[in-house]
This record gives structure tokens, sequence and C-alpha cells, in this order.
């Protein structure tokens, strides 16, 4: 913007608050980007003429940077926290405090601004608490957070839907701290079917609802219920799953062989070794409607309003 003005009236004396409205920030933090700039030999002393030699191209942004680069957020100061966010890659752990100081803002800001990312889905907070083993006192640590994509994965529909049930059982049995009766087992296993056949993934699922394994629950319906109610009634796709068409890693079971593997790919891929491979081609030949159990989940993106 500078360099445009300069060649254009070199002669007229830019303010603080042109400059802002130019840009789209506020007096305070145009104050502080054009120290910044005088900093780093980019403009003169007097905070407004570029310097020769200064001008460079926009970089080639990799990963999370350059897909944030593309992403239309709800105002100036979530694009700046989104980047902020971008430089830790797709998925990681920051505080607020440290979010404020990488994104050149205020912790007030970054409290305030939080919930539009949040909104515009396209942040994921994960609250991280830490208890001390000797006085047994639990404090907040930075939180963890995961890029989204704004879009949402389809509901499941036709054969899809079959093997719901038997996948909502499994899910149920995996959560570590539920240990309700059978009539509490049905409920939960039909609570659990509803986010399934919305296109919730189990891994995803399972992480949302067991991410404490060490809980004991005196009301085992409630506090699944709780957990639940907290949850979006369609799955957000993570963004470095749309970007790169790979999710972070994670512990998978084949679904032929039902040995444990880690991967990255999406839904329920095989394993990979030969036996799977072999009878997953027997199988998708002979029984086409059995196919969908060793198959990664469809992924037909919605973009959600």
């Amino acid at each position: 913007m500078l360099d445009e003005h300069q060649r254009a009236a070199p002669q007229e004396w830019l303010t603080t608050e042109e400059i802002g409205r130019a840009t789209g920030l506020k007096k305070r933090a145009t104050q502080v980007h054009l120290a910044h700039l005088w900093q780093r030999g980019r403009i003169d002393a007097d905070r407004r003429t570029p310097l020769p030699g200064s001008t460079v191209s926009e970089p080639v942004l990799p990963g999370a940077l350059d897909w944030v680069s593309s992403v239309v957020a709800p105002d100036p100061t979530c694009t700046k926290c989104l980047l902020a966010l971008a430089r830790l890659g797709w998925e990681g752990q920051i505080r607020m405090e440290d979010l404020a100081r990488e994104a050149g803002v205020s912790l007030r800001s970054v409290e305030r601004h939080r919930p539009h990312l949040i909104r515009a889905e396209l942040v994921r907070f994960r609250p991280v608490s830490h208890t001390d083993p000797v006085t047994g006192r639990i404090s907040r640590v930075a939180d963890r957070f995961t890029l989204l994509s704004q879009f949402t994965r389809a509901p499941l529909a036709g054969d899809e839907l079959k093997g719901v049930p038997q996948r909502a059982a499994q899910l149920v049995a995996s959560i570590h701290w539920f240990t309700g009766d059978p009539d509490e087992r049905a409920i939960a296993e039909s609570s659990v079917s509803w986010f399934l056949r919305n296109g919730w993934p189990e891994d995803a699922l399972l992480q949302a609802l067991d991410a404490t394994k060490d809980r004991r629950a005196f009301h085992p319906t409630g506090y699944l219920a709780a957990l639940l109610r907290k949850l979006s009634p369609q799955y957000v796709l993570p963004a470095r799953e749309v970007y790169t068409g790979q999710g972070s890693p994670r512990l998978a079971e084949c679904p032929v062989c039902r040995g444990a593997f880690y991967t990255a790919i999406p839904g329920r891929p095989l394993c990979g070794a030969g036996v799977c491979l072999d009878v997953a081609e027997m199988t998708a030949q002979q029984i086409p409607s059995q196919s969908m159990s060793i198959e990664p989940l469809p992924v037909r993106a919605v973009k959600t309003a």
C-alpha cells in the first residue's frame, strides 16, 4: 500500500488513520506494524517512505499457511489469529496469551474473536487441564486446536446405513468410563448411532467421548448425553484432510484382519498387508454390498452456511 502511494502521490502525507482504513487495521495496530517495518529496514524513519530494494514478492507458503491464505475470515483480527495458529501447523497446542503475542493483538481481542472463529467453523479448541500429583490441584494449560475446513461430511445413505448399529455398539464398548447396564447401553448406542448416520467417523466421535479415560461417571447415560450435546450435528472436516487428503496420525483397526496399525488416511482403510488386500478385492467382487465395510468413508463435502 505504501509502495503504491509513493508512486502515485509522493508529496502527500498519509495519516495513521488513513493507512489503517486502507489495510483494515485499527490505529494502535497500524502503529505497531509500521514500527515493525521500520525496525526490519522496510521503510524509512518517517514510517511512511519505502526503502529501495525493500519490496519483496509474496512468499510461497507451505501447508497450513497456504490454506489460510485462501480463507475468508470473519474480520481482520480473526485473520491474524488464524495465521498465528497456522504457523504452528494444522493442529497444535497454544496458550491464549501466546496466541495474542503471535497475532500482534491484545489478549482481550483474542478472547473476543475466538468465538468468531469457532462459529465460522475455522478452528476447534479443546481445553486441557493438568492435575498436580502432589497437591491434587487442577490447573488449565495450553489449549489444543485443530484448523477446520468449513465443510461438513454428508449424512450416510443407502447401504452405508446397514452397519451403523454394529459400529455404534463397538464404539460404546470402547468408551472406557461407560459402565452402564444393558438398558443404559442401548440408549447410548441409539444416541451414538444418530451421530454416525450424520457422517461422524468413529475415531473422531470416540476421541470426543473418551478424552478422559480415568473419569468415573456416577450417571453414565447423563454424562454421555452431556458430551454429545457439545458436538455439532454434522462433522466438520479438518482443514488438513480437505487440503492434503490426509488426516492426523491415529491408531486404527483394519476392517479385514482386525489388526491395529497407525494411519493418516481418513475413514476405515486397510492395514496394507497383502492378505488383507487380496481378501478385500475378492469380497468386493463377490459381495458388492459388503464392500463398503472395507472402503474409506465417503467424503462428499457440503459447504455450511
